[in-house]
């Protein structure tokens, strides 16, 4: 009898001692779940890694659009000429200005935050200046005043007040003959043509024109001269009769 009990007690205390205690699963629970917290912060951190990497190719792709930029017609430099008339002007027609910049442009000088703008904003003003010239039937136009855009007919005296040196380019420097665009400062057009087939013509276009026209004025000389011979006939038999 005394061994049945001890045997029975051996048996629970095994019994006991092999089944898991809440305590214990619940703590295996909690560090699987912190595990797992941990894998999902670790991946949103690469997730956002990328996204940053993403952002930064995309503005540094912004920057390269806005430095190439290509303007959708061609203008050829002319130079830079002063402008000191009040009413008669070397170009008439007043087109448009920058207003973010006139006001700092006519004081004949851009600088700090504003010179950034003029740098980014000189070869589009200058497109979108040429655009405007075109459309209004001219081929010529000028920058003055660093952000005003004038035109006038393509004959325009634009020259008739002499060369001038107040030009400038990227940065507030001199316009030099090898600056890619430039403006004039107060008084002085950066003058520019459109180079474009509607307005200007190759030599050989030029040379053929000349030719057409030099064959159309003997045309005309022949048959006025064959007309005047007509009449003459026609008066020299009524004299016979």
């Amino acid at each position: 009898m005394g061994k049945l009990v001890w045997i029975l007690l051996l048996g629970f205390c095994l019994i006991v001692s092999a089944t898991p205690r809440p305590d214990e699963d619940s703590d295996d629970d909690a560090a699987e779940e912190d595990a797992a917290a941990e894998s999902g912060a670790e991946s949103d951190d690469a997730a956002e890694a990328t996204e940053e990497e993403g952002d930064e190719e995309g503005e540094s792709d912004d920057s390269d659009d806005s430095k190439e930029f290509v303007c959708n017609l061609k203008f050829k430099r002319i130079g830079c000429y002063a402008d000191k008339g009040k009413k008669d002007k070397p170009l008439v027609s007043f087109m448009e200005s920058d207003e973010d910049l006139s006001v700092s442009a006519k004081r004949g000088k851009i600088k700090g935050d504003k010179l950034d703008k003029f740098n980014g904003e000189l070869p589009k003003f200058a497109c979108k200046c040429a655009n405007d010239a075109i459309n209004g039937g001219n081929a010529i136009f000028g920058l003055q005043n660093l952000a005003e855009c004038w035109s006038g007919p393509d004959d325009s005296k634009y020259d008739k007040d002499g060369p001038s040196e107040d030009c400038v380019t990227f940065d507030m420097a001199k316009c030099e003959d090898n600056s890619e665009v430039c403006a004039g400062k107060k008084h002085a057009n950066f003058m520019y043509y459109v180079d474009s087939p509607e307005h200007t013509k190759t030599k050989e276009e030029a040379q053929e024109e000349l030719a057409e026209n030099a064959k159309k004025e003997a045309e005309a000389k022949r048959k006025a001269a064959k007309k005047l011979k007509g009449k003459k006939k026609g008066k020299k038999s009524k004299k016979s009769h």
